[in-house]
């Protein structure tokens, strides 16, 4: 079984439709100590380069990784 991996855009932190005021600078205060990002699994079900669950999964994980 191969996974597809995601992939790189030349700018990460370009996402000109998230409001950054919308986001918390420290969204896990009070939760517990700090030892790790959390990990959170996305899925998509098809393989294909251009299909639109991966491209809905992949703008997922780049606000995941900016909040």
């Amino acid at each position: 079984m191969t996974f597809a991996r995601l992939r790189s855009l030349p700018d990460q932190e370009h996402l000109p439709a998230l409001d950054a005021a919308y986001l918390s600078a420290d969204p896990a205060r009070g939760l517990g100590p700090h030892d790790h990002p959390p990990r959170i699994l996305l899925l998509y079900g098809s393989l294909r380069e251009r299909s639109y669950s991966r491209l809905c999964v992949e703008e997922a994980a780049r606000l995941l990784r900016r909040m």
